[in-house]
């Protein structure tokens, strides 16, 4: 079973029961998003008008104290309309891989995450699911059991591109975006509007660590937020030799959304494993006949 699948899993089949918690109680640690101003406005205009929908998810520490898992920006909103308390469910069976999927998936599910915070969960995502399934990984785990039955999970990419609307490219070009630039220009491209610029974020991602050293040094340097990769470079008075990478839709061919391409690596995915052997036996015959000089049918 998948990580996101095995933790889904385990709420649905043990009943959900709320606690009142003291918002005092709970402790924030270190959240892999930081809290928007905007969106706690626009969750505390809806509990106002609507109460709380979603119950936020905490673990016990012990002594009265609760961790959270997820739910930071309704806590905040609570706050802010002068409540004392919050509903939410408290989450401890599950374990601290499982805990920390929930978070990432409740914010991978966000319409207001940039292209820079998807690339960072996508990127931490994948290492749990990896350790969890060592057989997802590219080769798999040879001497796994799983391995040895066939009995292999999805990869990271298909699993993700199962229960996300990112398609197979997306998430790739993410986790190259979390993967590749290193983690303190990450944290310092965050507070800027360049973690918005997918494709700024690219091109970085494709620098060796003395360009990103570079880049860093442009933004701490940077009299005024930059806008673009480009402006940052040229005002630090250094030439951008990057290539250029659009930031919003791929250029036509390439696997990008809304292409056939994209649309046919999701039927894949949704595929049963018959379907599959049929679509490939299909593209055999397609293959051979074109070999032949035949036509494709209608």
């Amino acid at each position: 079973m998948d990580a996101s699948v095995a933790a889904h899993a385990v709420l649905r089949e043990e009943p959900r029961q709320t606690v009142l918690v003291a918002l005092d109680s709970i402790d924030f640690g270190d959240r892999l998003r930081s809290v928007n101003q905007a969106a706690i406005t626009h969750i505390a205009e809806s509990i106002r008008r609507h109460g709380l929908q979603n119950p936020v998810q905490l673990r016990s520490l012990g002594n009265g104290r609760y961790g959270l898992i997820a739910g930071g920006h309704r806590c905040q909103a609570m706050r802010s309309l002068g409540q004392k308390k919050i509903e939410a469910f408290v989450l401890d069976h599950l374990d601290a891989d499982q805990m920390a999927l929930l978070e990432i998936d409740e914010n991978l599910m966000r319409s207001e995450l940039h292209p820079l915070d998807r690339g960072r969960f996508l990127f931490r995502r994948k290492r749990i699911h990896e350790r969890l399934y060592p057989a997802a990984k590219r080769g798999g785990d040879r001497q796994s059991a799983e391995f040895k039955a066939g009995d292999r999970p999805k990869s990271f990419v298909a699993e993700t591109a199962s229960f996300t609307p990112f398609s197979p490219w997306t998430i790739r070009r993410a986790l190259r975006i979390g993967e590749k630039i290193l983690t303190e220009l990450q944290d310092e491209l965050a507070e800027t509007a360049l973690a918005w610029r997918e494709g700024d974020l690219y091109r970085i991602s494709g620098m060796d660590e003395e360009k990103q050293t570079g880049v860093l040094d442009a933004l701490r340097g940077a009299e005024e937020e930059p806008r673009t990769l480009s402006q940052l470079m040229r005002n630090h008075g250094d030439e951008d030799e990057s290539p250029e990478i659009p930031s919003g839709e791929p250029e036509a061919g390439a696997p990008g959304e809304n292409t056939t391409l994209q649309h046919l690596q999701t039927l894949w995915i949704e595929a049963t494993e018959e379907e599959q052997e049929q679509f490939i036996a299909w593209l055999e015959l397609m293959k051979a006949r074109q070999g032949a000089g035949e036509p494709s049918p209608a």
